[in-house]
């Protein structure tokens, strides 16, 4: 039956196949393993369901209760008894003591992170998480990471302050066995190691409200970890897809830092436009990644862009530092130009149609076919804003300020439909940095008013994190 131990032996004892002591309070196994004893109790309680558990209801007056699982049935933890179990216990490590109840916290968990639709390949994010059931119980840093995430994530949706302080603890955990792996030639590379320093990057955006810096550290770290990787070690579905995965997030370290974006050379492009799955067709695929491979050169402007904000541009000096800018602005426009023609050909552009909420600022929304077409629509909103802002700055003829508010109102417009979910606010963070750099006081205020929503699940859409640079 599943679910139903067969074994008196701690959690880990039982994964590993061997046999445990049963000495209280941990066994001696564990002990020389190197890991803190999970303990015997068997954690959550099973009821039958589907993989993926549906959106919650309220029960009905006469409802009956849970069935017995069957052999064939697919179990699903039941949160609600979880709570009340969890609420009595004493030591936080005892909140995921078994293996299964992470591999069902796992679906659970790549379900929620792909709403509003199914889990699918086709969203790069998703499919990262769809390796983690797979991988889980093949090294020690990630699986302390797994936990740490799962743990926080359910925590937060059951407003459960212990399964949160355990994922605090299993964070700290994980940090300490990730400083031993980079110090170990033969880890330090691994794919374990990657996908962990990744997820500890996404821990931090979800999670830190206090420090605006820390998943820049995380990222910092990230960036270099895939620096010294370098493109040849990048030759295998998972590692190609957490690189997919992470890109935005280097992409935005190397733009905030001030440091120039590594991605940004024709060895990383190639790599990436490598296409190892089906679920999308080669010109689909062929245009994301060109969309992407232009994107990588957008800090360079953003920087040039802030160094224009500091200097005399009537100076003599100062002429060719405008003339090069204009000419890489306009260059990247023409560029964008034609992408966005072969794309929007591909992918259909957005609909016009009323706001559900009745929005008073903007009554008028984008709707899009899906959010991942979403998300790469308002990657371009974001990049035209910026080349608009380059050449409006360098004095270069044209309506500039026209388009950067056009564009900024696309993105705005977009905010009902691709925020939704747990990664919605995670899709908007950059295009809404942008916007809210070029707003104006209206808009800023609108914009910093979706941002308290966000960070309620997403704590990087903290408003203090948007703060103006320009």
């Amino acid at each position: 039956m599943v679910g139903v131990p067969r074994s008196h032996g701690c959690s880990l004892c039982v994964k590993r196949r061997i046999k445990c002591d049963q000495r209280l309070p941990g066994c001696v196994k564990c002990e020389k393993y190197g890991q803190p004893c999970p303990g015997y109790d068997r954690g959550f309680r099973f009821v039958a369901g589907k993989p993926y558990r549906n959106r919650r209801q309220p029960k009905l007056p006469g409802d009956k209760k849970d069935t017995p699982l069957s052999a064939t049935s697919s179990p699903e933890i039941e949160f609600e008894a979880a709570g009340q179990t969890l609420a009595l216990r004493e030591r936080p490590h005892m909140i995921i003591s078994k293996d299964l109840n992470v591999m069902q916290c796992l679906c659970t968990l790549i379900d929620d992170f792909s709403q509003p639709y199914s889990p699918s390949p086709r969203h790069v994010v998703t499919r990262w998480l769809g390796f983690l059931p797979s991988i889980y119980g093949q090294n020690k840093v990630l699986d302390s990471t797994i936990r740490s995430f799962t743990a926080h994530h359910f925590g937060r949706v059951a407003g459960n302050t212990q399964m949160v302080s355990y994922a605090r603890m299993a964070y700290g955990e994980a940090l300490q066995g990730l400083r031993r792996s980079l110090e170990t030639p033969a880890e330090s590379l691994s794919t374990h190691v990657f996908c962990a320093v990744v997820m500890l990057c996404m821990y931090e955006l979800f999670t830190d409200t206090e420090n605006p810096d820390s998943w820049m550290k995380h990222a910092k770290g990230l960036s270099q970890l895939v620096k010294i990787r370098g493109p040849d070690r990048f030759s295998n579905l998972l590692d190609i897809t957490l690189l997919k995965a992470s890109r935005g997030l280097i992409v935005m370290h190397s733009m905030f830092s001030g440091e120039e974006c590594f991605l940004a050379s024709e060895d990383w492009h190639l790599k990436m436009r490598q296409q190892f799955t089906t679920d999308l067709s080669p010109e689909m695929h062929n245009s994301i990644e060109s969309f992407f491979a232009y994107f990588t050169y957008a800090p360079s402007l953003v920087h040039k862009l802030y160094a224009l904000r500091h200097i005399e541009l009537t100076k003599a000096e100062s002429l060719h530092a405008i003339s090069e800018v204009v000419s890489k602005a306009l260059e990247m426009q023409m560029n964008l130009a034609t992408w966005y023609e072969n794309y929007s050909r591909i992918a259909l552009p957005p609909v016009e149609t009323l706001s559900s909420t009745r929005d008073e600022l903007y009554p008028i929304i984008l709707e899009y076919a899906d959010v991942s077409q979403a998300t790469i629509y308002c990657g371009y909103y974001s990049y035209m804003v910026i080349i608009h802002e380059v050449l409006k700055t360098c004095g270069y003829p044209g309506d500039h300020e026209m388009m950067i508010v056009y564009f900024k109102d696309q993105i705005c417009k977009s905010v009902e439909y691709n925020s939704v979910g747990v990664l919605g606010p995670y899709r908007m963070g950059f295009p809404l940095r942008v916007a809210i750099e070029i707003a104006d006081p209206v808009t800023k205020s609108w914009i910093i008013g979706r941002l308290e929503q966000f960070s309620k699940i997403y704590a990087a859409s903290e408003p203090k994190n948007y703060e103006t640079v320009l």
